[in-house]
């Protein structure tokens, strides 16, 4: 994917954040709000394409979530797996106001699945990726993460690496959320990682990074604009 495909998942990770979206001609949009969760995202589909994208922390709750860092099993009843991921994350998505809204909303007849998020938006955009590429194999899927914490264990990034193959983790300079939850508590990244923005320097962190306007910002100087 070219960085001006990243910019355009970007933007449709911003839409995910606001509450007025354009009504697009010939285009099914729709906008589910949890009250139970707090998770709030886009989806729209064009076509034979699916676009689902994934609002960031943006209350106390989600920040809450965000630093969950127990651990959960999955895949879904297996519990023979060693599979483990975030357990905020995942009792957040396996609500039925969120998971059950997702499938609904999916036609059959799509080709493509397109998925993205920021922040915490990124996590759940992993968690629906790997759960709708086991429920519908035969679609084509391609996620677009940015700012994106660590999700789950080696087991977990190495079955997702797998099922998702093409998914890119874009990471703007020292940007603290890619950092959490640690490395040496288990936890891994999934995806190929694209690094825009200033070097990546160990121990350094910064929130500044982590806003998705400087994530625009890196992926415009990426391209010496």
């Amino acid at each position: 994917m070219e960085y001006k495909g990243f910019a355009a998942m970007l933007e449709l990770s911003a839409a995910a954040y606001g509450d007025n979206l354009p009504v697009k001609k010939g285009r099914e949009v729709r906008f589910i709000d949890s009250g139970k969760t707090g998770i709030q995202l886009y989806m729209e589909c064009v076509g034979k394409t699916v676009y689902i994208a994934f609002r960031g922390t943006d209350s106390a709750r989600d920040w809450a979530t965000d630093f969950r860092f127990c651990k959960k099993k999955i895949p879904y009843d297996n519990t023979a797996s060693k599979i483990r991921v975030h357990g905020g994350f995942i009792d957040m998505y396996k609500n039925p106001e969120v998971r059950d809204a997702i499938r609904y909303f999916l036609p059959k007849e799509a080709e493509k699945v397109r998925v993205t998020g920021h922040s915490y938006g990124a996590a759940l955009a992993v968690l629906c990726a790997v759960d709708l590429q086991y429920n519908f194999p035969e679609k084509d899927f391609e996620v677009v993460l940015f700012g994106c914490p660590r999700v789950g264990n080696r087991a977990f990034a190495q079955s997702f690496n797998r099922r998702v193959f093409k998914t890119f983790r874009v990471e703007n300079g020292n940007d603290i959320v890619t950092k959490v939850p640690f490395a040496w508590m288990g936890f891994r990244h999934v995806g190929i990682r694209v690094a825009v923005g200033p070097p990546r320097l160990p121990g350094a962190v910064s929130f500044e990074a982590h806003r998705p306007q400087n994530y625009y910002r890196g992926l415009l100087r990426s391209q010496g604009l």
